[in-house]
């Protein structure tokens, strides 16, 4: 398992023990990051996608038990534009995840998981 698959993976059990939200319950609300998003909500253009700073943002959001859809959105908008189709079809799972009616912060946190893991396969363990 890798560090940054093992980090998201600690952070979705944390969050299912401390919530008790699951599929069936209703989302717990998300928790607040003191610091704003890093990243535009707008999608820059594919050629000018940095894969590396992509997986880097979602491991760090991932981390930081951060399940706001707007941040998960921009962060799975970039994703998409990727060249590498791994991380371009897990980014597209965070964007579904994160426009989902209701947001559920597990379904977040699997695609962020998704995500990592998609970055691991292209660079390796992470920090990227």
């Amino acid at each position: 398992m890798t560090r940054a698959r093992a980090a998201v993976a600690l952070s979705t059990a944390l969050l299912l023990a401390l919530s008790g939200c699951g599929k069936d319950a209703a989302p717990a609300a998300a928790p607040t990051s003191a610091a704003p998003a890093a990243s535009s909500a707008a999608p820059a253009t594919s050629a000018a996608v940095d894969d590396r700073a992509t997986c880097r943002k979602n491991a760090d959001t991932g981390n930081a038990f951060e399940f706001d859809p707007a941040t998960n959105l921009a962060h799975g908008q970039l994703a998409v534009q990727s060249s590498q189709p791994g991380i371009s079809a897990a980014g597209g799972k965070l964007v579904a995840a994160a426009t989902a009616s209701p947001v559920v912060n597990v379904d977040i946190a699997q695609a962020q998981l998704d995500l990592a893991e998609a970055c691991a396969a292209v660079f390796g363990d992470g920090p990227w």
